[in-house]
């Protein structure tokens, strides 16, 4: 059955664990599209290769922020857009992961929604594999890009890593700083969580959530989140 349709826009989150080169992905992907119709889609660990786009990305608008390359391939997160998409910058951790010596990305976009107003988009994945006070430190780099954020209409999406409760207390006050509520949707249980604790989550503001679900799918080990947000 096909998600309903209600007004404004349609937004998915989620971390692909490298499989977007795969014909299982772009079997689920589509099949996703057809059933979640999403005009943003934030994307977590997401590999490409150095020879050009997968067709399935192609119909879209794309930015990406690469945390590394190997074997000719680009890792990283990555940003997909039916709407305008009018700019874009790239950001990485400064703290390096201590089990396998990787940055984490991070990407600021804007788009143009249906309405013309702008929102901006902050896609993340969090660093990982370090002591709370390094992923306090890069919650603190987090704060201050999305203060320079001048729209009223903004979501921080994406793959936090927030495992337990200190990290999610910590996310929780920067997101609370910057007036940016946390969607919670229908079926949070099934979203990837590690020791009880959720580790994916879309924020907003200015904007009104119509709908919120939790995908399960056997493509990758998290499940993606899919919205609908009227940006009225």
């Amino acid at each position: 059955m096909k998600h309903p349709i209600s007004p404004g826009f349609g937004f998915l989150c989620w971390n692909i664990q490298k499989r977007s080169l795969t014909e299982e992905f772009r079997r689920e992907f589509q099949h996703l599209l057809k059933h979640y119709p999403s005009d943003i889609i934030a994307l977590q660990e997401v590999k490409l290769p150095e020879s050009g786009i997968p067709v399935h990305f192609r119909p879209f608008s794309r930015a990406l922020s690469c945390n590394f390359v190997r074997d000719r391939h680009h890792y990283g997160v990555m940003t997909l857009s039916k709407l305008p998409l009018t700019s874009h910058s790239p950001f990485t951790t400064q703290v390096r992961e201590a089990v396998v010596a990787t940055r984490k990305s991070a990407l600021l976009s804007r788009h143009i929604l249906p309405g013309g107003e702008t929102l901006a988009l902050l896609n993340l994945h969090a660093i990982n594999f370090v002591p709370h006070r390094l992923f306090s430190r890069e919650l603190a780099r987090i704060s201050e890009w999305i203060g320079h954020i001048r729209e009223r209409r903004c979501i921080v999406a994406g793959d936090f890593n927030t495992w337990s409760k200190k990290r999610q207390i910590s996310l929780d006050g920067v997101m609370r700083k910057h007036a940016l509520e946390r969607l919670v949707p229908e079926n949070e249980t099934s979203i990837k969580s590690i020791l009880g604790m959720p580790l994916d989550h879309i924020y907003y503001r200015g904007l009104a959530p119509c709908a919120a679900s939790v995908i399960d799918t056997p493509i990758s080990d998290h499940n993606p989140i899919y919205a609908r947000f009227s940006d009225g």
